[in-house]
């Protein structure tokens, strides 16, 4: 293969991945509209008060669990990410239990591992 298909190759795989993470935020962020009471309204509320983006926080999940906590307090945000999770869980067909013991930022690290791990075995 030349150098040049290398890299063509390389941006094909480069542009599934970032599809690929993409897909897995708009997921997450699904899971938080779904998880939260009144999903729209708090995360709106994030976006407009702090720094909060809804397209990057499966990049800063603790950035969003922060300012989660700030808004909710830790005991009910702690209620809430794990709703959640375990919403994100189903939408990406894992099994909780992979990441229960994580902390919310960590879980999302590792769901979207298991999701990407999943594309790659999928194409």
């Amino acid at each position: 293969m030349s150098e040049k298909q290398t890299n063509q190759k390389k941006k094909l795989g480069d542009a599934s991945l970032n599809e690929a993470k993409k897909k897995f935020n708009e997921l997450l962020v699904e899971s938080i509209l779904e998880g939260l009471d009144f999903g729209e309204v708090v995360l709106r509320f994030l976006e407009l008060k702090s720094q909060v983006k809804r397209d990057s926080i499966a990049e800063k999940p603790e950035l969003f669990v922060e300012k989660l906590e700030d808004l909710l307090g830790v005991w009910m945000a702690d209620i809430f990410e794990e709703r959640i999770l375990r919403i994100l869980c189903g939408k990406l067909g894992i099994e909780y239990s992979v990441i229960d013991a994580l902390t919310f930022s960590n879980a999302v690290k590792k769901s979207l591992k298991e999701y990407l791990k999943t594309c790659q075995n999928g194409t």
